[in-house]
């Protein structure tokens, strides 16, 4: 059996996962409110009772857009996310030049593709770190991960596998690594003593970052740590892994 294709990575500018999947959102109301001003328009000129039945369509439709899901449609919600992770790749950006940042991820494997917000990697080791802009208090329960009294263990277990993904491909491409760090920052909701660790994850506030990231004990050479990047990078140059 053919083995599968290796996992591909292509970083971006911070943020535009998020802002592209807020554009997509507004296509619908956008195209429903489109249609319906064209809808009337024929249905003015045409008249009758067919310029009835136009006319009672496009009321139906737009009496149904309060029904699309508000909280995807709330510009609030991605426009939130997107100067969070711009505000974390700000933060990344002030650790020292022995350490090399990327943004925006797009990570391709098993023909699904997944996103990454931040990788860093430097001396200290390799780091995934998923963005969270939610409001409120995190809390850990047992084994679980809690904000606002909702269960959002799942934002852990995606950063892991992005995590254990990155891995294989690493190892693929000849930099095989011992461990990659996962870390889950909230920009926003508390983070009572500053961290919740569990056992492949750590859940921290965006003022804890980089304290977490540059001390410890230095695991990667400077060679490693640009062949690691070539890797990361490799897709910006059109060239694929080996």
């Amino acid at each position: 059996m053919k083995d599968p294709p290796p996992p591909t990575f292509e970083p971006h500018e911070p943020g535009t996962y998020v802002f592209q999947q807020g554009l997509r959102r507004l296509y619908v109301p956008a195209v429903v409110i489109a249609l319906a001003f064209l809808g009337v328009g024929y249905a003015l000129g045409r008249g009758g009772t067919a310029g009835l039945v136009i006319d009672g369509c496009v009321a139906i439709a737009l009496l149904c857009l309060p029904v699309l899901d508000r909280t995807r449609l709330n510009p609030d919600n991605w426009l939130s996310g997107y100067f969070g992770e711009r505000m974390v790749a700000a933060l990344l950006d002030m650790l020292p030049e022995s350490f090399h940042t990327l943004h925006d991820v797009t990570l391709a494997s098993h023909g699904k593709k997944s996103n990454i917000d931040h990788m860093v990697v430097g001396p200290t080791g390799i780091w995934v770190i998923e963005t969270k802009n939610w409001r409120g208090r995190f809390e850990q329960r047992g084994g679980d991960l809690f904000c606002n009294g909702v269960k959002r263990t799942n934002s852990v277990d995606q950063a892991v596998a992005r995590a254990t993904t990155v891995r294989r491909g690493l190892d693929v491409a000849g930099c095989g690594v011992g461990w990659i760090n996962v870390l889950v920052v909230s920009t926003k909701a508390r983070v009572p003593n500053g961290r919740i660790d569990f056992p492949r994850a750590t859940v921290t506030g965006a003022s804890d970052l980089l304290p977490l990231i540059r001390p410890g004990k230095h695991i990667l050479t400077a060679d490693a740590i640009m062949a690691i990047v070539s890797v990361l990078e490799r897709s910006k140059h059109k060239e694929s892994l080996p």
